[in-house]
Formats: structure tokens, sequence, C-alpha cells
């Protein structure tokens, strides 16, 4: 496969991901890397999240055997341009502790030394997972880029040497990368103090794959059917972002409402999530395919981002602003910051009672005008746009 007009010098990438490849709900790594295939890219998709020894169990006990198989001793193609490889994570608990994640970084990065020898060169290390930094420059790159879409650090729940192993990997994946993307301000300042080659590039949405969510019979029966309005959030039930205590004062402040979640329940927050489940106006749908999640975001006429105020959330740009966007949908969140100033397409609320008044007014704003300056914006942030532009800025370094 030839690169395209438009996607720069050609190279290969080994993109580094703590995800495998096949999830329910496609990330940055798996749109990013689609997109840049299809550009011509070649893609080493590296999944190393996992310790070695889950996989062999995998391989005795799960459905998908020979696909592990072939992933442990090579790679396995799962889409045109693209294959993928399990990281050589013999020790576990690389991610607690800074010499199983030296060990593991090392020995995955001669495996994809000896696997980027079968591509086209130069090749890019496309880093997703700081605590695999000891790999830059021992994997046959020609230079690494550190593409920072989360607040690492702040993800691993307080743990005190989970969180130190994962700062300092955050800060020597950015020192040792030739560049830095992050996508929000309080990244960008975190790593251009170590990297002067850092960008803001936010995230985005799968805007073909919500358009079709702006008709409102694009839903499913079972749906249109819900008393309107219809208030909704469609994400993961994760408790160190979605606040339980708000929806649950928006559905009980609002009976008239229908609060409509969509989503599959987390081990840590699945209690709460029945509990609000329980209450009259409140619908529950459970898991829902990627494939499906637009026909359910279709029968929204709000689209809520209900996310509580943290460190952690203080760095979130949410997938899924630009989805409801694409859906014509207007938005109401809360616990973003990162969102502040993006009216009146979205209208950051500072609590459950503001957030109340934020859907009563955007209620108001679901007009045929309204829905395509909403759908405008978000045909501006799609995932093809932000490829591009990271393509771009590597190119620029090649």
């Amino acid at each position: 496969m030839s690169p395209s007009a438009d996607s720069g010098p050609a190279f290969s990438i080994a993109c580094l991901s703590p995800q495998p490849w096949e999830i329910d709900l496609p990330t940055n790594r798996q749109q990013i890397m689609t997109r840049a295939a299809r550009r011509g890219h070649p893609v080493l998709f590296v999944d190393c999240g996992t310790f070695v020894g889950r996989h062999l169990r995998a391989l005795l006990r799960g459905p998908r055997r020979r696909s592990t198989a072939r992933r442990l001793v090579s790679s396995q193609e799962v889409a045109p341009g693209i294959r993928t490889t399990i990281a050589a994570n013999v020790l576990p608990w690389g991610h607690t502790y800074a010499f199983a994640a030296r060990v593991n970084a090392g020995l995955t990065a001669r495996a994809i030394r000896r696997r980027l020898r079968r591509l086209p060169a130069p090749a890019v290390l496309w880093l997703y997972d700081p605590c695999f930094a000891d790999a830059i420059g021992r994997s046959g790159e020609r230079f690494a880029v550190y593409d920072c879409v989360d607040d690492y650090p702040e993800q691993t729940g307080g743990h005190p040497r989970k969180h130190a192993l994962v700062t300092a990997c955050d800060r020597a994946a950015a020192e040792r990368s030739r560049v830095v993307f992050a996508t929000a301000a309080p990244l960008v300042e975190r790593h251009r103090r170590s990297n002067p080659r850092t960008h803001l590039v936010r995230n985005v949405g799968d805007f073909q794959h919500f358009v079709p969510a702006a008709d409102r019979a694009y839903a499913p029966e079972a749906l249109t059917t819900l008393e309107r309005p219809v208030v909704g959030f469609a994400g993961n039930f994760l408790g160190e972002k979605v606040d339980f205590e708000l929806l649950e004062r928006i559905a009980r402040s609002r009976p008239e409402w229908t609060l409509l979640l969509v989503g599959p329940e987390r081990a840590d927050t699945a209690e709460r999530l029945r509990e609000l489940a329980g209450l009259p106006n409140v619908v529950w749908t459970g898991p829902v395919p990627y494939a499906e999640v637009p026909r359910a975001i279709a029968a929204f006429d709000v689209g809520l981002i209900p996310y509580v105020s943290n460190a952690y959330t203080r760095s979130c740009f949410p997938l899924k602003l630009y989805e409801y966007l694409a859906a014509g949908k207007p938005v109401v969140a809360t616990g973003l910051p990162e969102l502040a100033g993006l009216e009146p397409h979205a209208v950051l609320a500072p609590d459950a009672d503001a957030a109340v008044r934020a859907v009563e007014w955007a209620l108001g704003t679901v007009g045929d005008d309204d829905r395509e300056a909403r759908q405008g914006v978000a045909a501006q942030n799609t995932w093809d746009t932000r490829t591009a532009r990271l393509l771009d800025l590597v190119a620029a370094e090649l």
C-alpha cells in the first residue's frame, strides 16, 4: 500500500497501546491507526497492557486460541495495513514496579525491532503507554512520538506506587520522544516543560458514524416511545468520571423528563447504576455495540456529559462531545473545564442545579438551524482531520 498524496513522507508505525485492538468502544488508538493505515502507513499495533501469563491462559481456554497464539509468536493482520502483536510482558505488575516495566519494555523493544525489519523504513514508535518509555531508542525506530490522550498518573486510582511509576514514565516518555501530542491544555503545559515540541491536538468524534443520529426516526422503536424530553448519556460508567449524584438530582428534580443511560456497568459502579435505573423516569439500556450507539443517541433531545470535578477530569476532553454534536444534539457538561468557551453548542455547568437550567435552555435550541450549526462544528473535528494533523507533525520531523 503506497502513501496517499496528502500523507507526507512514507513511514511505518509501531504503536504501543495499553488497550488491545478489539474493544467494545474504539478509542484514539484504533481510530488514529485505522486512518494512518488507510493513508499508506503500515501499522504494527502492539497490545502492551496485559501480562503474558493471562494471554497464555487464553491460549489454553479461550475461544480465540489461534489468534492469541499467532500474536504471541509473530503478528496477525486485523485490518488492511494493520498487524497486531502482543508485548513481551514476561513480568507481572509492569505498571506498578519500575523493574518489571524496564524488563518488559526492553524485551518488547527487541521484538518490535525484529518485526519492523519487514516493514518499510523509516519507522516511528507511537507511544500511548508511558510505562514503555524504555522502549524508545531501542525498537529500531527513527524516532518516537508520545500521544498523551489522558492524564495517566491520575488514572492510577491513588495507588502510591503506581502513581509514582506512571508519573516518572510519563515525564520520561515526553523527554525521550521527538514530538509530543496532548489532548488538553494542562497536559500540554506539563509536557512542554520536558519537550518544547509539544502540540495541543484535541480529541474529536467519528462524524460519519454519528451523523445519522440527527434523525429521531433512526432510534430503535423501544426508545422512540419514551416520554420526552429525553436527556441522555452514552458511555462508560466509570467511577472516576461519572457523577451519579448529579444524574440522580436531575432525574428527581424533573420527573417529567426521561433520563436515558446507554452503556455497560462497571464493577465499581454497578450497584450505584442499578439504584439510579430504579427511578421511574430513568431508563438504562445496558451495553450497546458501538455500531448501535448512534441509534440510541438518536432518541436524545439533549446529550449529557455528567462528569465529576477532580484532578483527572481537569485534563479530559471527551470524545463524546463531537459525537453528540455530529448527531446535532445540544450538549450539557459538568466537571470539564476544557470545554469552557464552546457555547452555545456545549454548555458547561458548575453543579446539578445549573445543569438542570442548562438542559432547559438547550431544549429551546433544537431547531434545524441549531442542529446544522452543531453538525458544522463537528464536521471540522473528525478523526480524519485529527489524523491528518498528527501525520503532518510527524512528517515535518522526518
